[in-house]
């Protein structure tokens, strides 16, 4: 499991925080254009990566962000991080959604479905939704442990 440095948690307080004000009915208000972001987590210019227009620094971090959130079984949380002019995120987005296994990651739906379901999660300010997701995660995690078990239990199998 990922672990999000200082930065990157102040990134995904930011982040959460729009979500749970957004409004589930017109979700995309709750994005946020990529220099606004970086000007409110790190408004005096401090981080070395996001600083004084650093902004390459910026995309590896809303990538963990994403890997951690999956990781937890949520919405991909820095969706919500867009180019102001354009409206929509940069490539790196689709580019990471299709290494985490999603299909139609490049699809202009698969963003906007995130940016709902994102803030749909963090608005309805639910712990059991939380906890859930939570739980759903270790599941998976014992399953796999379980199959990786059964197949060290089984031995070697013939290849013939």
């Amino acid at each position: 499991m990922l672990t999000l440095t200082p930065i990157e948690r102040d990134m995904h307080r930011l982040l959460r925080s729009l979500a749970q004000v957004g409004d589930p009915a017109d979700p995309l208000s709750a994005c946020i254009g990529y220099k606004e972001f970086v000007q409110r987590v790190d408004p005096h210019g401090l981080d070395p990566y996001t600083s004084q227009g650093q902004m390459r620094g910026l995309y590896p971090k809303l990538g963990h962000i994403s890997v951690y959130e999956h990781q937890h079984g949520r919405p991909l949380l820095s969706a919500l991080v867009v180019t102001k002019a354009t409206g929509r995120p940069g490539n790196g987005f689709a580019d990471l959604a299709a290494q985490l296994g999603f299909e139609a990651a490049e699809d202009p739906g698969f963003w906007e479905d995130q940016v709902a379901r994102t803030v749909r999660f963090w608005s309805a300010d639910d712990p059991v939704l939380l906890m859930d997701s939570a739980m759903d995660q270790v599941m998976k995690e014992l399953g796999s442990i379980k199959r990786a078990v059964r197949r060290l239990a089984a031995g070697p199998t013939e290849k013939g």
